[in-house]
C-alpha cells in the first residue's frame, strides 16, 4: 500500500496527518522515536516504529510532524539527501494560498491560513493555524508561524524563528533567525536574531 508517512505523532503530527486525509492524500501511518507510542494510533492511524525506518515501507512521501524549529531541522539533517525527494506539503483544502506564492518543500498550511501573492516560505516551515501572511513576504526554512497570528506586507522572518500565538509584524520589519516572539507581542522595530522579544512593543 502506497502513501504518506508523518514523522511525529504528538499534536502536531495529528494535525498534519489530518490536512493530508482532508487533501485526499492516503496517509500510511506515524513514525515516531519515543518507544512508547510504537504500536498505538493517531486518528485511526498506526505509529510503526522508529523516523529512521521510514525506508521499510517504501512511502510515497514523508511529511514533518514536529511542532520544534530545532526538531523539524534536526530530522532532516538525520535522514539526509536520500529523502530530499519524499519531502511533501500539506495544504489544507481551506487555507487560501496565492498563486504566485512559492512553497518551499515540507511545508505545512493549516486551516484558516491567508498567503498573499509573492511571498516565499521555506523549506520545512509551518503556518499554523487561522495565520496570516500578507504580499511579499520572506519566511525563512524551519521557521514556525504560530496561530492566529499576523505577518503585514513586506515582512522577512529567518530562519528557524517563532512568532508566538497571536503575535503581529508590522509592514517591512524583520524577525532575525532563531529568535523567539512571545504570545500576543506586536514587532514594530526589526529584531535581531536569537533572541527572545515580547510585549507591546515587542522588547528583547
Amino acid at each position: 500500500m502506497s502513501g504518506v508517512l508523518v514523522l511525529g505523532a504528538g499534536g502536531h503530527g495529528k494535525v498534519v496527518a489530518d490536512i493530508l486525509l482532508c487533501q485526499g492524500i492516503d496517509v500510511l501511518g506515524f513514525l515516531d522515536d519515543d518507544p512508547a507510542s510504537w504500536g498505538t494510533t493517531r486518528l485511526g492511524l498506526p505509529v510503526l516504529g522508529a523516523i529512521a525506518t521510514y525506508h521499510r515501507f517504501d512511502p510515497t512521501g514523508l511529511a514533518l510532524g514536529i511542532g520544534s524549529n530545532a526538531g523539524r531541522q534536526s530530522v532532516v539533517a538525520q535522514l539526509g539527501d536520500a529523502t530530499a525527494s519524499l519531502w511533501c506539503n500539506a495544504v489544507h483544502p481551506r487555507a487560501t494560498v496565492a498563486g504566485s506564492v512559492r512553497l518551499g518543500r515540507g511545508v505545512v498550511v493549516a486551516a484558516g491560513v491567508v498567503v498573499n501573492p509573492d511571498t516565499i516560505v521555506g523549506d520545512h516551515v509551518i503556518l499554523n493555524t487561522g495565520c496570516t501572511v500578507d504580499h511579499d513576504c520572506e519566511i525563512g526554512a524551519y521557521s514556525h508561524i504560530a496561530p492566529g497570528s499576523h505577518l503585514a506586507g513586506g515582512v522577512r522572518i529567518g530562519e528557524g524563528a517563532f512568532m508566538g500565538i497571536g503575535s503581529v509584524i508590522t509592514p517591512y520589519r524583520s524577525v532575525g533567525e532563531w529568535t523567539t516572539v512571545g504570545a500576543g507581542a506586536a514587532v514594530v522595530t526589526d529584531i535581531p536574531a536569537k533572541v527572545v522579544a515580547k510585549g507591546v512593543p515587542a522588547r528583547w
